[in-house]
């Protein structure tokens, strides 16, 4: 009895005990100041997270290098503390200064706080040792948003015994529950000389610092102020264009539109409807600052795919994930606000609600769009909890413009990961239709079984298509086709000298076929032989084998027609990536082989240097050459970027790009200067030439089109 008694006892304090034990936020009623030093008295008194283990090189083993991280709270925000102790701090690695880039090349350390501990969604905070600040959305496992672009600062120092960040974080960049009094927080560090990931928590391979069901617990969340209910970023700009010229071969041209300028003014709004919902509105939208789409040479009969890059379609994007990237989407956001050939359409007014309502997470947006034919776009999205991190959803798209064409489309979808001794498994599952005012309405479905872990990924998936089956908001890469497709991929860590792991594909593959029956295209690769080496450069040999079976004659390449019929050929594949870390790295590609009826030849190469911390440059070209029985192409890609960043909050970026398909050269230069968090200046510089005059050179005086903007946003909160 006594020993019942005890058990029991133990048991009711148990929970208690636990929390006890868990890292607690320190409540400061002093002012902090950002600046890496950590000297104030809150620091000293805040609870300690240091025990940090690899996932990368050994997995489980401690840390090499010491990282403590302390977490304060403050009336205007959350402020974190991280000391990375380095015992060589002349060899950390430092290259990035631009706000938003990618930090791979560099020693850094990543925050994820996860505040509704729902175990899906998460905010995400990346910093490395020059106070480079970058972010992301964390929408599950394995889906995050970089586009999101969050109101937070952060300094950074090296110090004598490694480096020293401080990030704040505003209370109203982070959505929580008020009576909550505990997050879901893990933080990851990344050494990069000994290519080494360290994390507090899920620092096992198969899961990540995106693994929130393994995440650790921070408490004392406590006396937190409610969500500021609305922030305004209204902006003002002036656009000055030059003279448009539309060229002939011989170097003649017409002026097609005259020189001018306007001023615009515009409002972007968030409000906080409820704890768990944000709602985002904006007028006159403007996305000057957005980045360029890249310049791509089409040598198949498919439409491209060109990602989105506009700030209010990218933000909470991830939510109206419906089918598979590049091949089938429900909803394609470039079909709002840009024409087929990506020239923009005035964005008038859109509004997006997102977030979570109870265990519900919802997204819906609404715009109307101005131009020659307005029309008014809804999307919603709902995705209800299941069985732990997994959703049954629902979706509707639909279009209304002014002509009377209505065209709707309706989804339904299922997502059930698993983990199964320490390994993670996942069924997708999905189904849609479309209807137009024709009356007709075809379908599509898909079904997907993926194993992706650190030994093992594989995944099997089959999608049906039907005839006619494009939703007016969606992206279709072929229609009437059935296509299986998955791969079967192996990653061993042998004990070799400076091999971290190998990788070998014994089986990628994607076979579509018609509805009909037979062959439409197909992809088959075997990868005998993949590297990736301690150092960081991965080396990879690939065997492939391609069919095609086009129903009608295409161009593949100006003079160079591909006729009906059905094709099979192999092709080998090498590629080479260097190291990130390498002051200068080299990442090269060559694939050659049969092509169709003939042969082809396509070489890459692309050069990346940096001069830390303040400039990053890199140049890629691109050589294809076909070869058939009567004609011959020669393709011709070439594009140079350089990024120059005085400090993370002024930042130049100059890209310029080409290919002898459009003859056409492009230049693209934009300055941002961040006054104060979420307020903002750009210039952006934009010109095009043609090329390929007939022997002419490049006219730089007289551009096709050119133009200047000046933007200034100004960020509010209420």
């Amino acid at each position: 009895m006594n020993r019942l008694r005890l058990l029991a006892l133990v048991a009711a304090t148990l929970p208690a005990a636990v929390l006890a034990q868990l890292p607690r936020v320190q409540p400061s009623r002093e002012p902090l100041k950002l600046d890496a030093r950590l000297d104030e008295a809150a620091w000293a008194r805040a609870d300690s997270i240091d025990d940090f283990r690899q996932r990368d090189p050994v997995e489980g083993a401690p840390a090499t290098e010491r990282t403590v991280v302390r977490f304060v709270s403050a009336h205007d925000g959350l402020w974190i503390g991280i000391h990375a102790y380095d015992r060589e701090p002349s060899r950390i690695l430092h290259a990035q200064l631009r706000r938003d880039t990618e930090l791979n090349t560099d020693d850094g350390v990543q925050v994820l706080l996860s505040p509704l501990q729902d175990k899906r969604t998460a905010f995400w905070f990346a910093v490395n040792p020059n106070g480079a600040m970058t972010d992301a959305e964390v929408l599950s496992f394995e889906n995050e948003n970089f586009d999101w672009d969050a109101v937070w600062d952060a300094r950074a120092r090296i110090t004598e015994d490694g480096w020293v960040a401080e990030l704040f974080i505003p209370w109203p960049t982070l959505r929580y529950r008020e009576t909550s009094t505990t997050w879901d927080v893990n933080v990851l560090r990344v050494i990069r000389r000994k290519n080494e990931e360290v994390l507090w928590r899920a620092w096992r391979r198969p899961e990540g610092i995106n693994f929130l069901e393994r995440a650790g617990v921070v408490d004392g969340f406590t006396d937190l102020p409610p969500r500021a209910r609305v922030e305004l970023r209204p902006y003002a700009s002036t656009t000055s264009t030059g003279v448009t010229r539309d060229y002939a071969t011989d170097g003649r041209f017409d002026v097609s539109a005259p020189a001018g300028s306007k001023g615009a003014f515009g409002l972007d709004a968030k409000l906080a409807p409820s704890r768990g919902l944000t709602l985002d509105l904006t007028t006159n939208a403007d996305f000057a600052q957005a980045d360029v789409d890249r310049m791509v040479i089409n040598l198949s009969r498919f439409p491209l795919f060109y990602p989105e890059r506009r700030p209010f379609f990218t933000e909470g994007a991830g939510i109206f994930d419906f089918g598979r990237t590049e091949e089938t989407q429900l909803f394609y956001s470039r079909r709002i606000g840009l024409s087929r050939d990506g020239e923009p359409i005035p964005l008038l007014a859109g509004a997006r609600l997102s977030g979570r309502v109870g265990d519900q997470q919802i997204g819906v947006i609404a715009a109307r769009t101005g131009g020659d034919d307005p029309t008014t776009d809804v999307v919603a999205r709902v995705k209800r909890d299941l069985l732990g991190r997994g959703y049954l959803g629902a979706m509707f798209t639909g279009t209304d413009s002014r002509h009377g064409a209505l065209a709707t489309a309706t989804g339904l979808d299922v997502n059930m990961p698993f983990i199964v001794r320490g390994q993670n498994l996942v069924f997708l599952a999905a189904t849609a239709w479309t209807h137009d005012s024709a009356g007709g309405s075809p379908n599509y479905s898909r079904f997907a079984v993926d194993f992706p872990n650190d030994f093992a990924d594989i995944v099997n998936r089959v999608e049906r298509v039907e005839a006619d089956f494009n939703p007016a908001l969606g992206f279709v890469r072929s229609d009437g086709i059935v296509r299986y497709g998955g791969s079967f991929r192996l990653m061993p860590r042998p004990k070799i000298p400076l091999v971290r792991r190998l990788e070998f594909n014994l089986l990628n593959y994607q076979y579509v076929q018609r509805i009909g029956g037979g062959l439409d295209n197909a992809e088959f690769e075997v990868t005998p032989l993949g590297i990736n080496f301690e150092s960081g450069d991965e080396i990879q040999v690939n065997l492939q084998r391609s069919g095609d079976a086009p129903r009608e004659s295409f161009e593949v390449f100006e003079g160079t027609v591909i006729p009906a019929g059905t094709y099979w050929y192999d092709r080998w594949n090498i590629e080479y990536d260097g190291s990130s870390r390498r002051p200068l790295r080299v990442e090269a590609r060559a694939d050659f082989g049969r092509f169709y009826q003939g042969r082809g030849e396509d070489y890459s190469v692309s050069l990346e240097g940096r001069w830390q911390p303040h400039l990053l440059w890199a140049v890629e070209f691109g050589y294809t050459d076909g070869r058939f029985p009567s004609s011959r192409f020669i393709a011709h890609t070439a594009s140079a970027r350089v990024d120059y960043a005085l400090t993370p909050r002024l930042n130049t970026t100059f890209f310029a790009q080409w290919n002898n398909e459009s003859n056409r050269g492009a230049v693209n230069a934009r300055l941002r200067w961040t006054r104060t968090p979420g307020s903002d200046l750009y210039v952006v510089v934009n010109s095009a030439w043609p090329t390929g005059l007939d022997g002419r050179s490049i006219p730089w005086s007289r551009p096709q089109r050119g133009g200047v903007v000046v933007k200034y946003v100004q960020y509010l909160r209420y």
